[in-house]
């Protein structure tokens, strides 16, 4: 299967997240197949799951002294502070990748495992242990990295790659959080926490449960360098054959679009997600 490939340089997050949906809307229309995007941050901006309520979960006032922007995703899950990361984007019709949200995401995650691991990195998927449930503990963290899902990447007990996906209309959006260092001090100054104990308990469990590849491999890691394993994994993986490419017009104007309607609007950002979504 043929794949556009895009590679971005840093750009807000409401810029990112605008483009992720850009490009699932001109797939859903028929006007573009398949695509696998990365592309980076500027600022740093801590990214909401779509249900997460602000004001029981993210530090206003953390995030103006960190200089962090905010944004609320298209895809579910828990907060994540995406400053020294790569992040990955795919978009694909569910015929070209058939299975449930549990089998799709298994597919992804193999592809991202094998790109890791031809970096010397011994990555591998989490298995939760038989009878976890949402009640655990760990899942009321607000923070994604402070425990795995089912699938997601780990490395020696570490979690080394946070993804979401959103289904829609028959096509896929999926996208994750690859750091290259994981500053849990920084994400927990975004996050809201009821007492400086509790911040000193949810940074210790974040140390414990997260990192990132340049940490793991005791070197620096660039981003051509991840990039290209991880193209070559899904390559080995699911037999992609990629072309470099653009957006289209299209897809830049939408883009565009959603930028100012949507993703930079307090209204969308600030309120729970789902409550917002019919005004666009």
């Amino acid at each position: 299967m043929k794949v556009r490939l895009i590679s971005d340089g840093h750009l807000r997050g409401k810029t990112n997240m605008a483009v992720d949906e850009a490009i699932l809307c001109a797939a859903q229309r028929g006007y573009t197949g398949p695509t696998l995007r990365f592309y980076r941050w500027d600022p740093a901006c801590l990214s909401l799951g779509y249900f997460q309520d602000v004001s029981k979960e993210v530090s206003l006032e953390g995030l103006e002294r960190e200089g962090v922007d905010l944004v609320r995703r298209p895809t579910g899950g828990k907060a994540v502070l995406h400053d020294d990361e790569l992040t990955y984007s795919v978009v694909t019709g569910e015929k070209d990748l058939p299975g449930s949200i549990l089998e799709t995401y298994h597919r992804l995650s193999e592809a991202l495992v094998e790109g890791l691991r031809t970096m010397g990195i011994p990555a591998m998927l989490a298995a939760l242990e038989r009878g976890v449930t949402s009640r655990d503990p760990r899942f009321r963290q607000p923070a994604c990295f402070s425990a795995p899902s089912w699938f997601e990447v780990l490395c020696r007990g570490k979690k080394i790659i946070g993804s979401a996906q959103n289904r829609k209309n028959g096509f896929i959006l999926q996208h994750g959080s690859i750091p290259f260092t994981f500053d849990a001090a920084k994400l927990v100054r975004c996050v809201r926490t009821n007492s400086p104990e509790q911040a000193a308990r949810t940074e210790s469990l974040l140390r414990k449960k997260a990192a990132g590849v340049s940490e793991v491999l005791g070197r620096d890691v660039s981003r051509d360098e991840l990039q290209r394993h991880l193209v070559a994994g899904f390559e080995t993986v699911l037999g992609w054959q990629f072309e470099p490419g653009a957006l289209t017009p299209e897809e830049t104007a939408d883009a565009e679009k959603l930028e100012a309607g949507k993703y930079g609007n307090p209204g969308w950002t600030m309120e729970r997600g789902r409550q917002q979504e019919e005004l666009y």
